[in-house]
């Protein structure tokens, strides 16, 4: 019965994205700007709800407790900031992607710098989902670790060839089926083990997250959700600027209630999955031994559904840089194209072991360091002054290759001091760049 409901699971998912296939190039990297609040803040949610959320941020609450909510907490701080600060500046901008759009503000040799940088981490924030899917489709369906890498790889690929426009109306209906799933399982786990409410402590920071880990979440993965090129791509597609920002804000709500709930079920398996268990693992242990098989396949395929619409975001995201940015292209066919082998390459970065968590921390801190502050710094001010493209250039490169070393080392140190390096390079720029009105009244097109 599994694998009959995974084949019309992924027939369904393969529909979607066929039925874009006739699109032109607008529907494809920005749904034709034609997206309201409620459809910009849906797809956000279940962009960034995907597998962080659902099987890194389980473990995480199983393993330290209530400050695991920081991690999506983190995320929405950062979303309101977007919100409040950028997201007319973004929608205003009419651009096609994050690249094409700080063209504009810190000239066009910075445009590849910073899409190289993105392609690299997106491709390891999908291979962190491939890895998530993986965990799930193998207790499903009894097949080999790669054969799940397959199915995995169809049914993520098989979805995006559609587009942002395939990708943002599949979203419109996984916000209903992730929080319901949620809920559900939060039920059933809370009938199965009542006494974990009583046990339950509600802290900031504790031993196991300690004040150091919150202030590298708040900095470095808050600031990802800053500037984000996939977030900036759900604004590029909104109707308009007011609907940019409130959708934004929409997102930033549905995220917070996600992380509750998510946290809740982290907590509710203690007691109910071994103690020794990893944190990737947590989730698809008590999957696997302690729910009946109803519930099983319920939440198996709610998961599922999770993870490929964050997967299919991360996808399209990198996929549309590459074209649009990188190879020149602004047609639907280059689009597809990308997408595959995008999708190939992040299945194949799957396979190095790394884990969830630490796939999606090596790409936020080479983001966050390299790009965010830049981007911040060159969009509040070009209309008074210009930041050159020497020193944005400078500002991204000296930051990610420091993000970078942070990743490769684990040592957060290279983190801060990427963010430090990044912002004084990118403040200076300003300060000594040209003055007044560079920009005003274009357009990157």
């Amino acid at each position: 019965m599994e694998i009959a409901l995974l084949a019309a699971y992924a027939a369904l998912v393969l529909r979607t994205g066929l039925a874009s296939r006739k699109r032109d190039a607008e529907a494809f990297y920005i749904n034709n700007r034609a997206s309201g609040a409620w459809s910009v803040g849906f797809s956000i949610i279940v962009s960034c709800v995907g597998a962080s959320a659902v099987v890194g941020m389980v473990g995480m609450a199983f393993a330290v407790g209530t400050p695991a909510f920081w991690w999506l907490g983190a995320g929405a701080a950062g979303l309101m900031i977007l919100s409040f600060f950028l997201a007319g500046e973004v929608r205003k901008s009419g651009a096609y992607t994050l690249p094409h759009m700080v063209e504009t503000f810190l000239g066009p040799s910075v445009r590849p710098v910073i899409a190289v940088v993105i392609v690299v981490a997106w491709v390891a924030i999908l291979a962190a989902q491939f890895s998530a899917l993986v965990k799930i489709l193998e207790p499903l369906t009894g097949f080999l670790p790669l054969v799940c890498l397959g199915i995995g790889f169809l049914l993520i690929c098989g979805h995006t060839v559609g587009g942002q426009s395939a990708v943002m109306r599949v979203d419109r209906i996984q916000v209903a089926i992730i929080l319901a799933a949620l809920a559900v399982l939060l039920a059933w786990l809370t009938w199965r083990n009542p006494s974990w409410t009583t046990g339950v402590v509600f802290q900031a920071v504790n031993a196991s997250f300690p004040p150091r880990k919150l202030l590298y979440f708040l900095v470095v993965v808050g600031a990802n959700y800053v500037v984000c090129p996939m977030l900036f791509g759900r604004m590029l597609s909104a109707r308009d600027e007011r609907a940019a920002k409130f959708g934004g804000m929409i997102g930033a709500g549905g995220i917070l209630l996600c992380a509750g709930l998510i946290v809740a079920v982290g907590l509710a398996c203690k007691g109910l999955v071994p103690a020794s268990t990893p944190e990737d693992e947590v989730l698809a242990t008590l999957l696997a031994g302690e729910m009946p098989r109803w519930m099983h396949l319920v939440m198996s395929f709610a998961l599922i559904s999770a993870i490929v619409s964050s997967a299919d975001s991360c996808l399209v995201t990198a996929a549309t840089v590459l074209s649009h940015d990188l190879l020149g292209k602004k047609d639907t066919a280059s689009g597809r194209r990308c997408v595959i082998l995008l999708g190939a390459v992040g299945a194949f970065v799957s396979l190095w072991g790394k884990g969830i968590l630490g796939f999606l921390l090596m790409a936020y801190d080479i983001f966050a360091c390299g790009v965010v502050l830049p981007v911040f710094v060159g969009l509040l001010s070009y209309r008074r002054r210009r930041l050159g493209p020497a020193w944005a250039c400078a500002a991204v490169g000296a930051g990610g290759l420091l993000g970078l070393l942070s990743a490769v080392t684990g040592n957060t140190a290279f983190s801060y001091a990427g963010i430090a390096v990044s912002l004084v390079v990118a403040l200076s720029g300003a300060m000594l760049g040209e003055k007044a009105g560079y920009g005003e009244g274009r357009h990157p097109a």
